[in-house]
């Protein structure tokens, strides 16, 4: 072929797509080849990336930046009321508390499960070369990358979700009647300025809270792993930024990016609560809608004093998502091997089947977690199957990923995997802070469950496109 033939862009079009464009990296000066397709391709995307070499959680944005700066917007990220038909409505973007077509919504599960999430399918990649690790997300398939199709669905709004103690179904309402008692449903503090009515529901058995958001109907499930990693990634990719806990900037930055994080999480104000971690009501701050940043409560004690609950994180109207209660991921489970070496299983596809909780039968192994002995920080994830885990520690809470992982040091049984971290916990809480020292029955006043559904049967599987 005539080179002489390539002077412009337009000329790509009657190439070979297999052929392959020499292109140079000015940041880590080295050359490599790019597929013609990546050239030719108009599908944007945004995401951020790594550089390997540098501690820093702080990254930088890549691809469309327009797209980063409206990717809230785009992907419809905020409150809904979901019917158990996972049929939707938009909250309104200003409060919670009304329709975004107008009209008032009531949150007490008379018109749908109280739940934050997106409106669109979208697509996430993850891949590394030899200077970066990237994430991206678009609206289209990424060219030249192994896809992950991520349908339409929610948790709950409000970071943990209640109990129909009546019928056993895990619920996002906040309804104040004996029926969703929240805590560990002490009736002695119903008329008591810190009433567990209207609270979430902590102390009650993982894998029962996970056979109880099932009974929903198809694709509900307490703490679902899919949805869990997907909230990780849109923290990372929107702050550009691996620390969640980072300080919270209001000024964006001049390509209108947000930036920082959403601070240290809620004050652990549990002891005035009867040393039950979920202590906000499940409507607190719905007011707010679809705000970002960090907020406080005032509760009324009914003495003339209040308690005043500071840095609550807000994350498009997602409220408290991590440091607030323990939350075990559902579609995982761990086996210990004889070298303190961690076997990790996941779900494969989530579907109207009920979801493994205590057994490896029907998830299938998709990596392993060094050996130690305690509190870890993760120094590099696994992000492939949608289903976040360390494959290195050395870390810090300001360094690299910055969440926290216990590893109990076992060298043998099953395990369930507690995520999110509770209000005690300080710097190990975010999206990625994990412990792995319980059984997938255990229950304690510090863990809960957030309840979580899928539109549609939401593989763990990408798919290649060229």
């Amino acid at each position: 072929m005539d080179a002489t033939k390539i002077d412009k862009i337009e000329d790509f079009a009657d190439i070979n797509a297999n052929m392959e464009l020499l292109s140079y990296d000015k940041t880590s000066k080295k050359v490599g080849m790019v597929p013609i397709s990546a050239v030719q391709d108009k599908t944007p995307y945004c995401g951020c990336r790594w550089k390997k070499t540098n501690a820093s959680p702080e990254g930088e944005p890549v691809g469309d930046l327009k797209m980063l700066a409206q990717l809230p917007s785009i992907l419809g990220l905020g409150g809904y009321l979901v019917q158990n038909d996972h049929s939707r409505r938009k909250l309104s973007s200003s409060n919670h508390f009304q329709f975004a077509s107008g009209g008032a919504a009531k949150l007490d599960g008379t018109m749908g499960h109280y739940q934050w999430g997106w409106n669109i399918p979208f697509y996430y990649a993850q891949w590394e070369d030899d200077t970066y690790e990237y994430e991206a997300v678009s609206t289209a398939p990424i060219p030249g990358r192994w896809n992950y199709r991520i349908p339409v669905a929610s948790m709950g709004a409000s970071g943990a979700s209640a109990l129909d103690r009546t019928n056993n179904i895990l619920v996002s309402f906040c309804n104040r009647t004996a029926q969703y008692r929240g805590g560990t449903n002490d009736s002695s503090y119903d008329t008591k300025w810190n009433t567990m009515l209207g609270k979430p529901v902590v102390n009650v058995a993982e894998d029962q809270l996970q056979r109880c958001a099932e009974k929903n109907g198809d694709r509900w499930g307490a703490t679902m792993d899919p949805v869990i990693f997907v909230l990780g990634v849109l923290c990372r990719i929107i702050f550009h930024n691996r620390n969640i806990q980072a300080a919270f900037n209001a000024t964006k930055t001049a390509d209108g990016l947000y930036q920082g994080g959403l601070g240290p999480g809620v004050d652990d104000v549990s002891a005035q609560f009867g040393n039950q971690y979920g202590f906000l009501d499940i409507d607190a701050l719905a007011e707010k809608g679809d705000v970002t940043g960090v907020f406080s409560k005032d509760i009324d004690k009914g003495d003339g004093t209040k308690l005043t609950i500071n840095n609550i994180p807000v994350f498009f109207g997602l409220k408290n998502f991590y440091h607030y209660i323990w939350c075990m991921r559902h579609g995982t489970v761990l086996t210990y091997n004889s070298d303190a070496t961690i076997n990790v299983y996941g779900l494969k596809t989530w579907t109207k089947d009920a979801v493994p909780t205590g057994t490896t039968t029907g998830l299938r192994q998709v990596g392993t977690i060094p050996a130690a002995s305690g509190w870890q920080y993760t120094k590099k994830a696994n992000l492939a199957n949608l289903n976040f885990f360390p494959t290195a520690f050395g870390a810090s809470e300001s360094t690299y990923y910055c969440d926290g992982f216990f590893h109990p040091g076992f060298t043998s049984g099953l395990r369930g995997l507690f995520a999110l971290g509770h209000a005690y916990y300080a710097g190990y809480a975010g999206p990625g802070c994990l412990y792995g020292n319980v059984e997938p029955s255990y229950a304690w006043a510090l863990n809960g469950a957030v309840l979580c559904e899928s539109e549609e049967d939401w593989s763990m599987e990408p798919t290649w496109y060229a």
